[in-house]
């Protein structure tokens, strides 16, 4: 077609000059990775920064968990340390260190880190909801627990003495809390209310310097019924009234939409503070995020929250728990070297490192709380403004004021990353939360030297934005950029019959340019690609695709045909708007040439970056027939399958195989007998053998959780593309946590 020969018409964009806009395409790869794009004529969002309107030290507020760091699975001390500020964990008795995730287990763990505890006196009690056992057995545990903290002081943020007050004690009439006749009050909340003084109070005869957070209700929605803003004013007008006034006021805010928590602190709990003429207290949502699939530990969703945290002048935060404990609020991931960070993990290690003052971020649309937003800081001691984006899908302009007047430009260092959170195209459950590989590191899309507007300001366009990844940019005084190991530019490549671009059409991409004109049957772009290991890996490929229809790339690797990268529409040129897609590819220890060639369609290409495979195929994430989903003891999600007992009983894995060939399935599996168990293994519906299964001694479903699991193997012969692998019952029984492809 030759559209690369001559400018395309209304695309090109202007040289870099103090007017520029920086036209950034952020994306993270596509392959069913919840690409439900804006209408291109949808309005485009757009997040301001004011760098002239700061107010102090940026509190992070957010960078907290549920329950994050356990025992069993061990989680990392540094791990835990480079995600976060705020945990919360269940009390134990003085001397238990039986439960994984309690204050007693895992303090010791938190020394010399910067993560603090709040301490959750009301886990004591047991049950769910809380058993109330009587009045001695309540004090006695409130003492024994205040003994317990004394040891980890220097760990302890807070206690909290009451869990969920409003409803978790038993206000059903008839229940042991209710008829206690040691409990006066003629209510329910007047029960509650009598029960926190008196707690209160026996906490700080033991110990009057441990600050005490409350009253922790899970629901302070005031608009929404007529009795929760009464319940929270009998509350302090009571605790007022006795000195027991909490140093912390907190609350849970469990619901989707990130603006619940200002709605309640600015516009009924600060006006009642006024009105009963108690002093502000600092605030912290203890638990905070939906159960909705879309929260827990994804980029995204977390920034929302975090950007309405820090407007507002929330000062800590932690988010509620729907996985599992130990894994930093579902932003670790099992392998087999430990727990490894996820994309989730790197977006809040963004947040945990940013320093200076707090900036001030508007969204496009106040009153729409799903849009993106943003956390802002600078750092002046390096002269650094950083943004943390994400949240919606769709276009997002990113407008950067006042940089001129903070001692930048006219020309700056501008450098955008994203944490991707990966879902899994293939299998069966692709729920968000459920997803979320291990990573090695956030992905750069830019890292150049942009200059101001005549203003002084900067617009970063983010193009394609997906609302479950993070976003970060970064800008900074003029320096070189960093190397980015496993990034390969497309203009730096050896091209045949292509068209490089390194002039003034260049604003959106990475490096120098990037590559057009790959139209001819023998247009091609071939990369030296080093890996240091023999084995699969994801090449994630930057690209645009003008047309309306699907386009495509044929692979090779050292000559040998590796299958297509396949390229949506991007809605412009290369010179206007990018994403990304992935594929995966067998490289070989050392150099490899990567061919990308004319295939169907068209499209441009900027940069790939290759790495190791890091995904395991979960069973339970998988098409499970005739068998049970269970979870480890402590958990909440499902993490194996069990139950595969029967003939019909049956785990199928749909895996991508980069090349047609023979592989190894590696399967983490359980076999609590004496005796050896196996699976029939069949392809695609062709039986390909049996996979055997040596004894491990216990079960998945002990206090070990998978410490007990051992991997087994069987070749299997896999056609190009995506191949469904099932393990049927056989002999003996088994039970399956994960299967991955390696080579044979």
């Amino acid at each position: 077609m030759g559209r690369q020969v001559t400018p395309r018409s209304g695309m090109r964009l202007t040289a870099l000059t103090a007017a520029a806009v920086l036209a950034v395409t952020l994306s993270g790869p596509a392959g069913g990775r919840h690409l439900d794009a804006r209408n291109a004529a949808a309005e485009t969002e757009v997040i301001t920064v004011d760098t002239g309107q700061q107010s102090g030290p940026l509190k992070k507020a957010g960078l907290g968990t549920l329950f994050g760091v356990a025992t069993t699975p061990d989680t990392p001390a540094a791990l835990a340390d480079g995600s976060q500020v705020l945990l919360s964990q269940h009390q134990s008795r003085d001397g238990d260190t039986s439960y994984p995730s309690s204050t007693e287990a895992v303090a010791a763990k938190l020394r010399g880190t910067g993560v603090k505890m709040v301490a959750r006196y009301n886990d004591l009690m047991g049950g769910w909801p809380y058993v109330w056992k009587g009045l001695d057995d309540w004090m006695g545990k409130v003492d024994s627990a205040t003994r317990s903290i004394q040891k980890y002081k220097d760990v302890l943020h807070s206690v909290a003495p009451l869990n969920e007050p409003d409803n978790k004690l038993g206000p059903q009439a008839g229940s042991p809390f209710m008829t206690d006749p040691r409990v006066p009050g003629g209510t329910y909340d007047a029960k509650v209310n009598w029960l926190w003084t008196e707690t209160v109070r026996r906490i700080r005869a033991l110990d009057s310097s441990v600050k005490v957070m409350g009253p922790n209700y899970e629901h302070y929605n005031p608009w929404e019924a007529a009795d929760r803003q009464p319940r929270m004013r009998d509350f302090l007008v009571n605790a007022k009234n006795t000195g027991t006034l909490p140093d912390i006021i907190g609350w849970h805010s469990l619901g989707p939409s990130p603006g619940d928590v200002p709605e309640s602190l600015t516009r009924y709990y600060r006006p009642l503070e006024k009105e009963l003429g108690i002093s502000p207290r600092p605030v912290m949502i203890e638990e905070y995020g939906p159960g909705n699939g879309e929260f827990e530990g994804v980029p995204g969703t977390m920034i929302k929250h975090w950007a309405e945290f820090a407007r507002y002048g929330v000062d800590s935060a932690a988010m509620g728990i729907y996985t599992n404990p130990g894994l930093l609020e579902n932003t670790l991931r099992r392998t087999s070297d430990g727990l490894r960070p996820n994309g989730g993990w790197f977006t809040m290690n963004w947040f945990r490192e940013m320093r200076g003052t707090q900036l001030a971020v508007s969204r496009w649309d106040t009153r729409h709380y799903q849009a993106s937003d943003g956390v802002a800081s600078w750092d002046p001691a390096s002269r650094t403004v950083t943004v943390l984006a994400g949240g919606d899908d769709g276009d997002v302009d990113v407008r950067l004021l006042g940089l001129a007047a903070r001692g930048l430009g006219p020309q700056v260092r501008v450098r955008v990353d994203y944490a991707l959170w990966t879902t899994d195209p293939l299998a069966a459950d692709r729920r968000p939360d459920r997803a979320g590989d291990p990573q090695s590191a956030p992905y750069n899309v830019y890292d150049k030297v942009l200059t101001l507007d005549g203003g002084g300001h900067l617009t970063v366009p983010v193009r394609r934005m997906e609302r479950l990844n993070g976003y970060r940019i970064t800008v900074q005084p003029v320096s070189a950029p960093s190397v980015h190991p496993g990034k390969y530019e497309a203009e730096d490549a050896r091209g045949t019959s292509i068209v490089p671009h390194l002039g003034s059409d260049t604003a959106p991409a990475s490096g120098r340019g990037y590559v057009g004109g790959i139209d001819r049957a023998d247009s091609a772009v071939s990369f030296t690609v080093d890996v240091a290991e023999t084995g699969i890996h994801v090449m994630t490929v930057r690209y645009a695709n003008g047309t309306t229809g699907q386009a495509s790339h044929s692979v090779t690797v050292g000559g040998e045909r590796q299958g297509d990268v396949e390229y949506a529409p991007t809605g412009g040129w290369a010179n206007s708007t990018m994403r990304t897609t992935t594929a995966h590819v067998v490289l070989k220890a050392g150099a490899n040439t990567v061919t990308l060639a004319k295939g169907a369609g068209y499209a441009e290409l900027d940069f790939i970056e290759v790495r190791p495979d890091t995904h395991r195929y979960e069973a339970e994430n998988a098409a499970v027939t005739d068998a049970a989903l269970r979870h480890f003891q402590w958990n909440e999600f499902p993490d194996y399958v069990g139950g595969i007992d029967r003939p019909t009983s049956a785990v199928e894995f749909a895996v991508d195989a980069p090349r047609a060939g023979a592989y190894l399935l590696d399967v983490g599996y359980a076999n609590g007998l004496a005796g050896v168990a196996d699976h029939v293994v069949t392809v695609d519906g062709t039986e390909a053998g049996r996979i055997s299964y040596p004894s491990t001694g216990a079960w998945l479903g002990t206090d070990k959780q998978d410490a007990v699991e051992r991997v087994a193997s069987v070749r299997v012969t896999l056609r190009e593309g995506t191949n469904h692998v099932r393990l049927t019952g056989g002999q003996g029984y088994a039970e399956l946590d994960w299967a991955s492809l390696r080579l044979t």
